[in-house]
């Protein structure tokens, strides 16, 4: 509903004489004439610059505008959140030309702005006062400075400042006041561009993660059903949209299965993109050799010539031979391999360290490890054991392993069943930072 304004108007004696600068600090002066044409300004600009929510168009409206009420010779819009912040983000001349972002500008007027929380100004008379305002004014010589902060909300988001060297030119108490109003609907303008700006990139990132989303469920691979002596089952668990962990399965020739697992620092879509790298290249790779270790070293070169420092990779690499019922691996720096067997547990360790890091390491195979009907093979990444509850105490390896000696006669998919509750159940509703992702390789008679 639009709002209607009502000034009183006072007789045009009474109007002259409130219209002196020297006498006045308000915006509405008692003089009709000068009232009708601040207002005029004032509600122009406002709707001017508040129609646009594009923020840069915003930032670069408040410099033209200031420069238009002002009747200053340079404008210029500093941004941040304190004295010690501010940019110098659009800084023009009256002619509409950009101006040196290191333009010098009077920062113990700015300062003092923000102090106060209101519009300063300050007509140079002597070469005294210049020095008093700070060396920059006494410098460019200048004549007349107005500056006044962008403030709403208890937010500061920078300062807008107008100055010239002109004699002629002197801001008056008038100027003062529609300077200050005007800064004020500024920041608003600024305040309701960023809230737009910032909820257009929320749907870009939302947009984003559902895309990683979708090409994370594509990428990876269902689990291998009706394998002859193996039964298989996997728990894949994001905490954000998209998951720093990975998984896959690749049957080879003669009844041999490749099963991975790995965990990129961090999650999201960034570490989501890596794991689907790492993933692609590793079938790649398998494709030409067959060799755990050879895989892991190229894998490991790959990753160091793609990954940022300070990233990297954990990779546990199963190669599980059916007919010969024998089991190789490779483990750069992933949490342990657990066999168990008649209800007592054996852990296998790393053969090197994580991935990513240092080029040409050595990633030895350990194995043959032999197989009986009955064992369970059980991998996770960190994510199980780092489950945490309402005192931050984490689930652990010795809780995992004592569940997992319970579990001699169960399916695959009834292990991990067991290890999802047990883990609920300790996390007592606390919601987890990590991803979570296991799988459980029951042996099968042939």
């Amino acid at each position: 509903m639009m709002k209607r304004l009502f000034f009183w108007k006072q007789p045009a004696e009474e109007g002259r004489k409130a219209a002196d600068p020297g006498e006045s600090s308000a915006l509405l002066t008692g003089d009709a004439l000068q009232d009708a044409q601040s207002l005029e300004i004032l509600l122009d600009t406002i709707a001017e610059v508040s129609a646009n929510i594009d923020l840069d168009k915003v930032l670069e409206d408040i410099v033209d505008k200031s420069l238009e009420v002002s009747d200053a010779e340079r404008s210029l819009l500093l941004l941040g959140g304190s004295a010690d912040e501010l940019e110098v983000k659009i800084a023009r001349s009256k002619d509409g030309s950009s101006l040196d972002r290191d333009i010098i500008y009077s920062k113990t007027l700015v300062r003092k702005c923000l102090d106060v929380g209101h519009a300063e100004r300050s007509v140079v008379q002597s070469d005294q006062e210049a020095l008093e305002l700070g060396q920059s004014v006494y410098n460019l010589k200048l004549r007349a400075v107005l500056c006044a902060p962008l403030q709403v909300k208890g937010r500061t988001h920078g300062v807008i400042y107008v100055d010239s060297k002109a004699v002629r030119r002197e801001f008056s108490s008038r100027d003062q006041a529609l300077f200050s109003a005007l800064s004020h609907q500024l920041a608003v303008a600024i305040e309701n561009a960023r809230l737009y700006s910032d909820s257009l990139q929320k749907v870009r990132l939302e947009k984003d993660f559902e895309i990683a989303k979708r090409i994370q469920q594509h990428l990876l691979s269902p689990v291998p059903a009706n394998l002859p002596m193996l039964d298989l089952a996997l728990r894949f668990s994001a905490r954000d949209e998209a998951s720093g962990d990975t998984y896959d399965f690749i049957p080879l020739s003669e009844g041999r299965l490749i099963v991975m697992i790995g965990d990129v620092t961090g999650h999201g879509v960034g570490a989501a993109l890596l794991t689907h790298a790492a993933q692609a290249a590793m079938r790649s790779y398998f494709e030409l050799v067959d060799d755990l270790t050879d895989v892991a070293q190229r894998l490991n070169n790959r990753l160091v010539d793609s990954v940022e420092t300070g990233n990297f990779m954990s990779v546990l690499l199963l190669a599980i031979d059916t007919k010969k019922r024998t089991l190789h691996y490779v483990n750069g720096g992933h949490p342990s391999l657990i066999l168990v067997r008649n209800g007592e547990i054996q852990e296998f360790e790393k053969t090197g360290m994580v991935m990513g890091v240092v080029g040409e390491q050595e990633y030895p195979s350990e194995g043959p490890i032999e197989l009986q009907v009955g064992d369970t093979l059980f991998v996770r990444t960190d994510g199980v054991d780092e489950t945490m509850n309402p005192e931050r105490d984490l689930f652990g390896s010795e809780r995992l392993n004592d569940l997992l000696t319970t579990v001699s006669g169960e399916s695959a998919d009834e292990v991990l069943s067991m290890v999802e509750k047990a883990t609920a159940k300790h996390a007592r509703g606390v919601e987890q930072d990590d991803d979570l992702t296991m799988i459980a390789i029951k042996i099968l008679e042939q």
